[in-house]
């Protein structure tokens, strides 16, 4: 800028004199830096696009008078800028007061400007100390003037001192229980469950993992827990894992006398004292008096099945010096759909005819010189109603009549009255046969459970019948009778059944059953149904009617005793 010489040998010496007063006070290891700048600088003239270029302390400070953002732009830091342009300002003043006319000295002091700023004190390490939080931090960067500290996850925080509770948002992805820790979470689960994944719960079953759990009795998982459980009449002891038998009988929930059993009880009404047990298997009631039966009796009628065994009600045997040609006529009712009901002829191996119902119809069996056949028609009788029945022989001709109605024709090749020593017979019984069965030619149930009235043998010649029916009540039908009716009796019946065992052990064992089928309408409230006996007068099975037995709690029972099998309702 044309400075003298003279003027320049001055300022140079007063630049130089107040460089040795900072040198008096610097540290020495400044002095070799600056001696390269204790010479005249030259000022660079304005580039094209200096803006654009990086922030430069010769450039922006020393070649010219900067402002604090320059400055910055210097620095790109707060700590150091604000340690530097502070002094920066002030040292300008104190030059320009030391030299007087700054435009004249702009190189001189600009160059020991930019020297002092090179032999600033260095700023201290800000991570020396560490400010940081040990336990959340992963590292301390030192900014000149500051500090930044690098969290670990979990931690935040101008220190990472605080610690991130990860719970509060979103219950930290656990679905049951988040538990907050320093630095970190987890979560849980209630009782019951077992965590999967970290963060999901799932129910523990306690009955799969220990199957000894719950001892004798059964286990049954729950929802986060598990329940033992023993048969209706026991309750489950905790410490011995057993079923214990309740005693309902302390709870006193009878009302008379009560009897305790295993898982059960039983309780007793006094049938002397006119009560009974009632419905609700607990309380008494009283006894209701049966409805009486109709138990009148018809002495003009004949009761078919009273022997169990098929053995015929009525024998007869007829004689005549002629021949004679059958003829019979009754009138006849039952339910029954299988039975005899009259047999006419000879000895089994000689002429005869058995008059039969098989499947509610008609069915007649015949015998002529040693051929049989069988034959059945007409309608359905065994629907409870009277029917007039008839058989007559006729010009070689058998003929059925059901209501005056001939149902059945059949032609024969002989009589069934036989020449026996100039005397002609015909034996004739009622309810049976005079010889088994078996001997049939289709066997065939003999008993029929019928009744029969205004019957006709031979034109009404067997008064006989009638006087021996008036004397025996038992003979006799009932007056009313229905589809399963009762009649009521003191007796029992009878049948025999036979199983032979395999005699071989090659031979096939086949399994048998007994099948009982009973419509009943009791007359009293116990007794025994049905049982089946031994020859040695043991009992394996036996069906009784007990009054205590409510249908509400005993709607259907099997029983398997020694290899017998019944159901009953």
């Amino acid at each position: 800028r044309g400075i003298r010489g003279g003027q320049a040998g001055s300022a140079v010496h007063r630049c130089l004199s107040f460089l040795l007063l900072l040198s008096s006070s610097s540290s020495s290891s400044c002095l070799p830096r600056a001696a390269q700048f204790l010479r005249q600088r030259q000022r660079r003239a304005y580039q094209i696009f200096e803006e654009t270029k990086q922030g430069h302390l010769e450039r922006e400070c020393v070649e010219e008078h900067c402002s604090k953002e320059e400055a910055r732009e210097v620095f790109e830091n707060d700590p150091e800028t604000e340690y530097f342009y502070p002094k920066y300002l002030g040292e300008l003043k104190f030059l320009i007061s030391l030299f007087g006319n700054a435009g004249m000295l702009t190189s001189m002091y600009c160059s020991v400007l930019f020297f002092y700023s090179l032999c600033k004190p260095d700023l201290p390490n800000q991570c020396s100390p560490d400010p940081c939080h040990k336990e959340g931090t992963v590292k301390c960067e030192d900014l000149k003037g500051d500090f930044y500290c690098e969290c670990k996850r979990g931690w935040q925080g101008k220190k990472c001192e605080k610690d991130i509770d990860e719970c509060r948002t979103q219950n930290g992805g656990c679905n049951q229980l988040c538990l907050n820790k320093l630095g970190s979470y987890r979560c849980s689960c209630y009782s019951g469950y077992t965590l999967k994944d970290s963060k999901i719960c799932e129910d523990i079953d306690e009955c799969t993992a220990s199957a000894d759990i719950c001892g004798e009795a059964h286990c049954k998982n729950l929802i986060s827990s598990y329940e033992c459980l023993c048969d209706a009449g026991y309750k489950y002891d905790d410490v011995k894992k057993t079923c214990q038998d309740i005693d309902e009988c302390e709870e006193k929930l009878c009302e008379q006398t009560c009897v305790n059993s295993p898982g059960s009880y039983t309780c007793h009404c006094d049938g002397r004292g006119g009560v009974k047990l009632s419905q609700d298997m607990n309380t008494c009631e009283n006894i209701i008096p049966c409805v009486p039966f109709a138990i009148g009796r018809s002495v003009k009628s004949l009761h078919l099945g009273r022997m169990f065994s098929g053995t015929p009600v009525i024998r007869l045997r007829f004689k005549r010096k002629q021949m004679t040609r059958l003829v019979a006529e009754f009138d006849f009712r039952t339910f029954d759909p299988e039975g005899i009901l009259f047999f006419a002829g000879g000895h089994q191996d000689s002429t005869w005819i058995v008059l039969a119902l098989r499947k509610g119809r008609l069915e007649l069996q015949l015998k002529y010189n040693g051929i049989g056949r069988v034959t059945s028609t007409g309608p359905v009788i065994n629907h409870g109603m009277w029917q007039t029945i008839s058989v007559e022989e006729l010009e070689r001709n058998l003929i059925l009549k059901v209501n005056r109605d001939a149902v059945m024709k059949i032609a024969v090749s002989g009589d069934l009255f036989t020449l026996d020593k100039g005397v002609y017979h015909l034996n004739l019984t009622v309810g049976g046969l005079p010889f088994k069965a078996k001997n049939l030619i289709l066997p065939i149930n003999p008993r029929l459970d019928g009744c029969m009235r205004a019957w006709n043998w031979l034109n009404g010649e067997d008064t006989s019948i009638q006087e021996t029916i008036k004397m025996n009540e038992k003979m006799q039908c009932f007056a009313v009778a229905g589809r399963g009716s009762f009649y009521p009796g003191r007796g029992f019946a009878v049948f025999n059944l036979t199983y032979t065992q395999p005699s071989s052990g090659n031979e096939t064992k086949t399994n048998w059953e007994i099948e009982v089928n009973a419509v009943i309408q009791p007359a009293t409230d116990t007794g025994v149904l049905f049982a089946l006996v031994t020859e040695k007068a043991s009992v394996p099975l036996s069906l009784s009617l007990i009054d205590y037995h409510s249908t509400k709690k005993l709607k259907q029972q099997v029983q398997t005793t020694r290899g017998f099998h019944s159901t009953y309702q």
